[in-house]
């Protein structure tokens, strides 16, 4: 049996130093991306702000086609052509008239569909910035963790080879130095799966910031603040967000608009006019033209339109009511969340890295110099991974669960509720 097979951790290793030297190559080449400077970017130039134009110009070009004016209609006629008559001449302009105020209604429709789209807009471009707070802080935590694991599976094939020579030496045993071994390409592959995590939480990121080399990205260091206790209740933090959420307020913008629909769908069952005026010649003498035509609803009444435009409303009604429902258990849930990261006073800084960092190198040179069992190291430097994930994970999620109650009571997202 061979005293130390290298070749899949070797392999391994190969693969997960790349990480670190990519990221201080991508560092060196691209200045530093900040959550401000992610969220902002996502927000104006990604595929988001243009997702946000188009949401407001798609709302209000549907409304205004149906609210516009009718057009007039000039029309220039000869009678008599070809027949033994003299000419008759007519140039006529005919202009319809809304008396029943449909058009009016319409209109007035045309206006809340204008604040449904600028709702619509702003709800969908600071989505886009909520969701490039949550990828940054996804990507930073990540790459840590990838760094962490690189950094782990080095130790565990450092720890691999020395058991492998103190096998050779008859000092331990061999299924020890193989079990090792083991340990050690299990690192190894778990720094292979944190490598590409970190990969594909980087290529979210890109996307969602609209660069088309993931590459480019390197990440700042996550902002060092300390975060306030909340200064509200629940009651006002729902208050605030039946006011201010833009999905909110294009709900209910929505709710309004097939309201004046229905009211010009049920005005379209009155009969309707137009005026036509103009100028006739015949026989050599010059004469005017005015006519009044009338659409009486004998055949069409209008029905089908109305039962329609009822049905829309009643759906854009129950919608309005669903997402207050639902906002103000999200809310509710949101409060709930920060209070008990903060009853629990949760930090996670450098230090608490640092202490895991020497609590590994402790636990290792107690093995080296025979203070410590194999078993007792391994269960050590398993439980400093564990420490190091919970750690930057518990730094993530508490800014994580403040983004999100901004997000719930409809705050920009950079600024504390």
């Amino acid at each position: 049996m061979p005293r130390l097979s290298f070749g899949a951790v070797c392999a391994l290793m190969l693969l997960a130093s790349a990480m670190p030297a990519q990221e201080a190559v991508t560092a060196g080449a691209q200045p530093s991306l900040t959550l401000e400077q992610a969220v902002e970017r996502a927000m104006r130039s990604g595929p988001g702000a243009q997702a946000a134009s188009a949401a407001r110009q798609i709302v209000v070009g549907r409304a205004r086609a149906d609210a516009q004016w009718a057009n007039p209609t000039f029309e220039l006629r000869r009678e008599n052509e070809g027949a033994p008559l003299p000419y008759d001449d007519f140039a006529t302009f005919t202009l319809p008239v809304s008396v029943t105020g449909r058009r009016f209604a319409l209109r007035s429709a045309l206006g809340a569909a204008r604040e449904r789209g600028i709702a619509d807009s702003l709800f969908v471009q600071r989505e886009a910035g909520f969701d490039a707070a949550r990828e940054w802080w996804a990507l930073w935590t990540a790459a840590s963790t990838a760094t962490f694991a690189t950094a782990q599976a080095a130790r565990f094939a450092e720890l691999a080879r020395f058991d492998s020579l103190r096998a050779a030496e008859g000092v331990i045993a061999e299924a020890s130095a193989m079990r090792t071994r083991l340990e050690a390409e299990r690192a190894g592959y778990h720094a292979v799966q944190a490598i590409a995590a970190a990969g594909r939480a980087r290529a979210a990121l890109a996307a969602r910031l609209g660069v088309e080399d993931p590459r480019q990205l390197a990440l700042a260091a996550p902002p060092a603040l300390e975060v306030a206790a909340l200064t509200f209740d629940a009651d006002e933090a729902i208050a605030q967000a039946l006011a201010q959420r833009p999905d909110v307020r294009a709900a209910q913008a929505a709710a309004r608009e097939a309201e004046r629909r229905r009211a010009a769908e049920a005005r379209g069952s009155v009969a309707d006019v137009g005026v036509t005026a103009g100028y006739k010649g015949t026989g050599g003498y010059a004469a005017g033209v005015v006519g009044l035509f009338v659409t009486p609803p004998i055949l069409n009444a209008n029905g089908g339109n109305r039962e329609r435009a009822t049905g829309e409303w009643l759906l854009a009604d129950a919608e309005r009511r669903a997402l207050e429902i639902r906002v103000r258990g999200e809310v509710q849930a949101a409060f709930d969340a920060v209070r008990a990261m903060d009853a629990m006073a949760i930090r996670a800084d450098a230090t608490s890295a640092q202490r895991a960092d020497e609590l590994a190198a402790a636990a290792e040179a107690a093995y080296r110099e025979g203070h410590a069992t194999l078993t007792e190291t391994l269960e050590a430097l398993r439980a400093v991974t564990d420490v190091r994930a919970a750690a930057l994970q518990a730094t993530a999620d508490r800014h994580l669960i403040r983004l999100e109650l901004r997000r719930a009571m409809g705050a920009p997202v950079l600024e504390m509720p």
